[in-house]
């Protein structure tokens, strides 16, 4: 069912509310991550600039490992802290161009376009270089069956940002267990 035409219901608003609202906890991870992923450079740099005392305690083998979790855990890490900016950025993105749309002056140029949904969508994705024109053009006319889809696809997003970061964390944690195990 499509919502091309017609009027957001309460129902879409007050899940829309929900949704950003959860999303907004991103912020917070983005931010816990950065400091994360500086710790696990830390750690791998510290590790690499004392090998030579350190292989005296711990295996060479345990300590390849560990670095290569570590990295592991860096990438996971750097993946979640950009999902993390994207969802922000987006957000806010989203927030400000309703905040226009609703004002006197955006209600006064929406109405007094004449340019139809889908040609208005093709002139915006236009100037855009593949593949960003074609992402561009997918979300608009996925916004044209569903007002929710910018929303929907910031939740998705998150989850994601959740989950990498989640193996962020594995990842560092399994590191110092592979070097403490083998003291």
């Amino acid at each position: 069912m499509s919502d091309e035409g017609k009027v957001m219901t309460s129902e879409h608003v007050f899940k829309k509310f929900v949704w950003r609202q959860s999303i907004a906890v991103g912020e917070s991870m983005e931010r816990f991550t950065t400091w994360t992923i500086t710790g696990c450079a830390a750690l791998v740099a510290l590790t690499i600039s004392n090998l030579e005392s350190i292989t005296k305690i711990v295996s060479l083998s345990s300590l390849k490992l560990s670095v290569i979790l570590f990295v592991m855990s860096l990438l996971f890490g750097i993946m979640s802290k950009m999902l993390g900016m994207v969802l922000q950025s987006g957000v806010r993105l989203l927030n400000d161009m309703e905040a226009q749309l609703n004002s006197e002056a955006g209600k006064s140029v929406m109405d007094s376009m004449d340019l139809e949904s889908k040609q208005l969508i093709n002139d915006l994705a236009e100037p855009y270089w593949w593949p960003l024109s074609i992402l561009i053009r997918r979300s608009g006319e996925a916004g044209l069956k569903d007002y929710l889809s910018s929303d929907k696809r910031f939740v998705k997003m998150f989850c994601f940002q959740l989950y990498t970061n989640l193996a962020h964390i594995l990842f560092a944690a399994f590191a110092i267990v592979a070097v403490i195990v083998c003291i």
